[in-house]
């Protein structure tokens, strides 16, 4: 009869094999894509076979996580990890019902469930984990980018609120112009309006444009490039470290069966 310990052994080599993360994730794509199947208008006995193959998923998930719960020599240890309690709310959420007056809700949230392909490959829980590093400076030069948006906001209905368009009618409404300009939609229209009136106006455009769409974007991305950077160091020390850990455990075994060795060579 196999033991508890030989039970979790397994259940971790299987749940780690690179086929058993592949078969993961063919699910949650499949997953994905019958609720977008389901928002066209279907026969119902297409939909009857959606919300079989949908139920069927939902077990599948289940199961993968009760193993992946059981394969912890402490259960409670899986919740320890933060990708772990993604992964369980998201399976928790896909149990709602989708029969009733909630149905358009439950389908809502099953498709969450296709964010669960980043615990499944290293590389996107990387770029997420130095999302949040990052998020503290990038937060301090969006603090900065606001400033110059309220300046030239405040500058704008001053000089411009006369302006036909109405896009410099008030702080509000200059405030969303002046992120359209950012976004480079139509600012060349508004400049040339403005210009009409303050021919020397196309300097306020081109210093905005170039201080918050070139500088401080710039800023966010290069923040979190290098945070990426040093994400990717970190895994690949963490993983050093492990796999040195294995080497010196080998090592130990190693000696400990030299030494039996050389012990029964002696008593001989």
């Amino acid at each position: 009869m196999i033991s508890i310990a030989e039970l979790r052994q397994t259940l971790s080599l299987l749940i780690y094999n690179k086929y058993f993360e592949f078969f993961m994730m063919s699910i949650i794509i499949i997953s994905a894509l019958l609720v977008g199947i389901d928002t066209f208008e279907l026969d119902p006995v297409y939909q009857e076979v959606i919300f079989t193959l949908d139920q069927m998923i939902t077990i599948i998930f289940v199961m993968e996580i009760i193993m992946r719960i059981t394969s912890y020599e402490k259960p409670l240890d899986f919740f320890k990890d933060g990708w772990n309690i993604f992964d369980f709310v998201i399976v928790a959420v896909s149990l709602i019902p989708i029969d009733g007056n909630e149905s358009a809700v439950a389908r809502l949230l099953r498709i969450f469930r296709i964010l669960r392909i980043i615990t499944i490959l290293p590389e996107l829980k990387e770029i997420i984990n130095a999302l949040f590093r990052s998020a503290k400076s990038i937060g301090y030069v969006m603090i900065l980018m606001f400033i110059i948006f309220y300046i030239y906001a405040v500058t704008g209905t001053i000089f411009f609120e006369d302006a036909k368009s109405g896009a410099w009618a008030d702080l509000g409404v200059a405030l969303l112009t002046l992120f359209q300009i950012m976004t480079f939609e139509g600012w060349t229209d508004i400049m040339a309006e403005s210009m009409e009136t303050h021919p020397y106006s196309w300097a306020f455009y081109i210093s905005f444009i170039v201080l918050t769409a070139y500088t401080f974007l710039n800023m966010i991305i290069g923040i979190i490039i290098e945070t990426l950077n040093d994400e990717h160091d970190k895994e690949e020390e963490e993983d050093a470290n492990k796999l040195l850990k294995e080497l010196v455990e080998q090592n130990n075994v190693l000696i400990k069966k030299v030494e039996d060795l050389e012990k029964v060579v002696n008593s001989r």
